[in-house]
């Protein structure tokens, strides 16, 4: 086929592709828009040696891990619950969180997501905050020399996680050309035996037509 086939083609069938794709796309806002909404809340913690000491900067680093670990349990879960007198349960507060380490930044970043986002904030401080608890006691069997802080950042701010609209219209519009584009081949492929134009039966026959007789009027 030549670059007019496909022209051809691009013409006659065209409409399907951009048709289906208008209904993914569409399909796909209206899923979004009938989905509820939930929010992520993100709060930072740094971890501040007490000294520039290379030793326990290091061990420090290393121990952020393990920190998160002993913080972030189901147990510390339902103290979040006590402490913002909230009717979820544990296992929601501490599913809807994640918690990751930077220990190039010597950073934990706690993210809450939640259908409120003002709860989703509210859980996420008083994770950290839960953290910064447990450092000071920890810190208060230590010399000062010796102590690890843990530092509150910024207040959490929550913005929508999902849905994410735009993206799912895109993809949509996108996945829907791409079926649209399938189905053309797929009509094409089932035709390809029709003989529509001159040019169509020559290269079938490999002759030369030199004359056609018209339909009937």
């Amino acid at each position: 086929m030549d670059f007019q086939d496909y022209l051809h083609i691009a013409c006659r069938r065209g409409w399907i592709v951009i048709l289906v794709a208008v209904l993914a796309a569409a399909s796909a806002f209206v899923f979004s828009r009938l989905q509820a909404p939930v929010y992520k809340s993100t709060m930072e913690l740094i971890i501040q040696p007490a000294r520039p000491d290379f030793g326990l900067s290091q061990s420090a680093k290393q121990l952020i891990d393990s920190y998160i670990g002993i913080i972030f349990t189901r147990r510390n879960a339902d103290e979040v619950r006590n402490r913002l007198q909230l009717d979820y349960d544990a296992d929601r507060i501490f599913g809807s969180t994640r918690v990751a380490s930077d220990g190039a930044r010597y950073a934990v970043t706690i993210e809450v997501r939640d259908y409120d986002g003002d709860v989703a904030n509210r859980i996420a401080k008083a994770w950290a905050q839960l953290f910064v608890d447990w450092r000071n006691r920890e810190n208060a069997k230590l010399r000062r020399e010796d102590r690890v802080d843990a530092i509150l950042g910024d207040d959490p701010e929550y913005h929508q996680d999902t849905p994410r609209t735009s993206v799912n219209v895109i993809a949509g519009g996108l996945l829907g050309g791409l079926a649209g584009l399938l189905i053309v081949v797929a009509l094409e492929w089932s035709q390809a035996n029709i003989l529509r134009t001159q040019v169509d039966a020559e290269r079938a026959l490999g002759v030369r037509v030199i004359g056609a007789i018209p339909t009937e009027t």
